[in-house]
């Protein structure tokens, strides 16, 4: 049986909110298809409901809701003539408008309200569920759980401001997530971060019940990423070393954001020698068809033939700064 889901995209970057769902769901064997794209939001059809867990995995996704009815005709009164009535249990609810608000919220909230049981009762500020009211080219109307929420505004408190070892060029937690989202890793499969910094991506993964390594060069930078996996009740085994070290542990992919030669330091081996030294090393390691996922500033410097590309995207920092994530298979 189909199930499907409407999706709301994080506007700091769609494309990659929209990659990131559609992997993870394909990763977790739901056989996802894209059904509708209009960019901020999209619907996927599953072959199964989706998990609470895996709904909660998601960094770039404001929030997942399961389709009840959708329409080609845009009127409003047609539409809500043709839906039974919704039963929600005993639950609080609201409704909302999603998207373009181009309908009267009163007016839709004053239709869909008939469809709902007189027992139920309205909770504006914190209902239970969310009967939510689309128009695009078609109209959609689905329902939020509270129990399913995405972590995209919880993995903020894992932002920089909130630990208490951090570095200014730290990756923002949203993109960590969506990049070992991109990893292809389950429950109890493993990734490193042999340039694990302050501990950014290691503290994603084990929040996500993944296990995850991560190694440093700077004995300065181990003691940040342990005091902040620490700080988070989170565990990940971190160790000072080279890249080398990789060679120490077994893992499903590699995750990673290394030092961009410029306020951070590769301990004298420029940034060059240092991006082949080190898809080389990781293309002995990975096994085929296992991933690497690096965000790194100048993409040209990612050139090697043990690898395919599968997704390339830009995330804006500054005027100075992007990075590009790219997402490689081991060929």
């Amino acid at each position: 049986m189909k199930h499907q889901y409407l999706f709301e995209i994080g506007g700091e970057n769609t494309e990659l909110g929209k990659i990131e769902a559609l992997e993870l769901l394909s990763n977790e064997n739901y056989k996802p298809k894209l059904i509708l794209d209009e960019t901020s939001i999209i619907t996927i059809d599953v072959s199964n409901i989706i998990k609470p867990k895996i709904i909660r995995r998601l960094g770039m996704t404001k929030r997942i809701s399961k389709i009840l009815h959708q329409d080609k005709d845009i009127h409003l009164e047609k539409v809500v003539d043709k839906i039974p009535i919704l039963d929600i249990g005993k639950r609080t609810f609201a409704i909302r408008q999603i998207g373009n608000k181009l309908k009267s919220e009163k007016k839709i909230a004053t239709l869909l309200g008939e469809k709902i049981p007189k027992h139920n009762k309205t909770h504006l500020s914190n209902p239970e569920v969310k009967i939510l009211y689309y128009t695009g080219i078609k109209t959609i109307i689905s329902i939020w759980d509270s129990k399913l929420e995405t972590y995209y505004k919880k993995c903020l408190k894992h932002h920089i401001n909130n630990r208490p070892f951090f570095s200014p060029i730290s990756i923002h937690p949203r993109i960590a997530r969506s990049m070992i989202n991109l990893a292809n890793c389950s429950d109890g499969d493993s990734i490193i971060d042999p340039f694990c910094g302050t501990g950014g991506m290691l503290i994603e993964a084990s929040d996500m019940g993944i296990n995850s390594f991560g190694i440093d060069i700077m004995k300065k930078m181990v003691d940040y990423s342990i005091g902040n996996l620490e700080h988070f009740g989170l565990q990940s085994k971190v160790i000072e070393g080279d890249i080398v070290d990789i060679n120490n542990y077994k893992f499903n992919a590699i995750v990673t954001d290394p030092p961009y030669g410029i306020s951070t330091t590769t301990l004298g081996e420029g940034i060059e020698k240092l991006m082949t030294r080190c898809l080389e090393l990781f293309a002995k390691k990975l096994e085929s068809k296992q991933r690497l996922v690096m965000a790194v500033s100048n993409p040209k410097l990612i050139q090697n033939n043990n690898y395919t590309i599968i997704h390339q995207f830009e995330w804006y920092i500054h005027k100075s700064l992007t990075r590009h994530i790219l997402v490689m298979e081991k060929n």
